[in-house]
């Protein structure tokens, strides 16, 4: 069933006898209009339906680029064991704290410890070990002279210079602490976090999957660009290739499948065929044609007028035996892009169990007077610059030109009549800088 309703996740039912179905299959009166819902409340209400995706364990070389599903936190000490800093002599620092070139402190050499492999016997006391670099500390040493301050002797050896406890030595978990936490669930495995997981000895770890998107585009006009144009009345579908590449500049796994015919028949058949793909469809159009009818012979949709310009019609649902979640955004280059970033990039960081606050809001001058609406919030793809922010092209414009150029949304809350040119708007910024 179609339903036009402000909360998700519900069990699709049968239409009772003499339920009233609009044009548009809603199932209220031919004359209601339901009232638009805000943004946010449509937001919350689609994720609230969303959940991460699960973890699996994967080898660490597999699970890079992927997020994290717990935290990594070290069970060993790095090093693992005290060693010295620097070709020398291991001793007790108190015993050479009077030693100088005038007044050298001699003692016997006992041994010499050149391997991480073997430590010898304890340090006696009024003592030394000669020690290599690397090599471990005889138990109770607690400094190394190092050799230039010393007659590098074999037997014995003169100390000309005082140490103080703990120089040039490199104590066990001094770069690593066994129980340091090395990377925070969420944390996405770079080439860097690989070594480290090596490093401290794991070999598996648990990973969120990246979400599987399969993205289609309704309209009998549109022609997948190679294909030449049939007529004036054709053209390119821009809006499959724009939001698959969103997706997948989002972390996910796409598969853009192309433009379909408004027909029933056509995308029951083709949605059948792609859920298989799918942990999420991005459907962009269809809304005022087959796609409603189609989302509910298969399961269930969720349509709603969104208090949102451009793009105020908006849907959701969830399909096929898995309940596989639909998202349905408006047609057109810059509405789908303004839809994507406001309700479908949340619904991606919600599935990679990451938080949707991570959008980065700033506050820029408007390098030019900006128009708002009375009953929604205007979102106006915009090119931000050391002097501000301005709009990436024409007023309703639906040119994927336009897009293009953008890196930011300004964002007028409703009842924005007019923001005069200088003036500090909101923005929601699209491409952050790296961190």
């Amino acid at each position: 069933m179609v339903r036009a309703m402000a909360l998700f996740g519900r069990k699709r039912q049968s239409q009772p006898e003499g339920d009233q179905v609009d044009s548009a299959g809603l199932d209220v009166p031919p004359t209601a209009e339901p009232e638009p819902i805000g943004v946010a409340e449509y937001r919350a209400a689609l994720l609230a339906d969303i959940e991460p995706q699960q973890p699996i364990g994967l080898g660490v070389l597999d699970a890079f680029g992927r997020r994290l599903c717990e935290n990594i936190v070290a069970d060993l000490d790095l090093p693992t064991f005290t060693s010295a800093a620097v070709d020398g002599y291991a001793v007790h620092a108190a015993e050479v704290a009077s030693a100088s070139s005038g007044a050298p402190v001699r003692l016997p050499v006992l041994d010499v410890l050149d391997s991480p492999v073997y430590r010898g016997a304890p340090l006696l006391p009024n003592s030394a070990v000669r020690v290599a670099a690397g090599a471990p500390l005889p138990e109770g040493a607690d400094a190394v002279v190092p050799t230039e301050a010393t007659d590098g002797g074999d037997v014995e050896v003169e100390v000309r210079a005082s140490v103080a406890e703990g120089q040039y030595v490199r104590r066990a978990g001094s770069d690593i602490a066994n129980g340091t936490l090395l990377l925070a669930e969420g944390h996405v495995l770079d080439a860097g976090a690989v070594g480290l997981l090596a490093e401290v000895g794991h070999d598996k770890v648990l990973v969120r999957q990246p979400p599987r998107v399969v993205v289609l585009t309704v309209g009998s006009t549109l022609v997948p660009p190679g294909l030449p144009l049939a007529s004036r009345a054709h053209r390119y579908d821009a809006t499959t290739m724009l939001i698959s590449a969103a997706a997948k500049a989002d972390g996910a796994r796409v598969f853009p499948s192309g433009t379909f015919d408004d027909d029933a028949a056509t995308l029951t058949r083709a949605l059948g065929d792609l859920l298989i793909l799918a942990d999420l469809v991005v459907i962009v159009g269809g809304l005022e044609g087959a796609v409603p009818q189609v989302l509910a012979d298969l399961g269930e949709v969720h349509i709603h007028r969104v208090a949102i310009n451009p793009g105020a019609r908006q849907a959701f649902g969830r399909i096929g035996e898995d309940r596989t979640p639909v998202v349905v955004i408006p047609s057109g280059a810059a509405s789908a892009f303004v839809a994507y970033h406001a309700f479908v990039r949340p619904v991606l960081r919600t599935m990679q169990g990451e938080a949707d606050a991570s959008r980065v809001t700033r506050w820029l001058p408007a390098r030019l007077a900006l128009h708002g609406h009375d009953d929604a919030t205007e979102l106006i793809p915009a090119i931000v610059s050391e002097r501000g922010v301005e709009p990436a092209g024409v007023p309703g414009s639906e040119l994927a030109y336009d897009v293009a150029r953008a890196d930011a949304l300004i964002v007028l809350p409703p009842g924005t009549h007019l923001v005069p040119a200088h003036s500090d708007v909101e923005v929601w910024v699209l491409t952050p800088p790296a961190a």
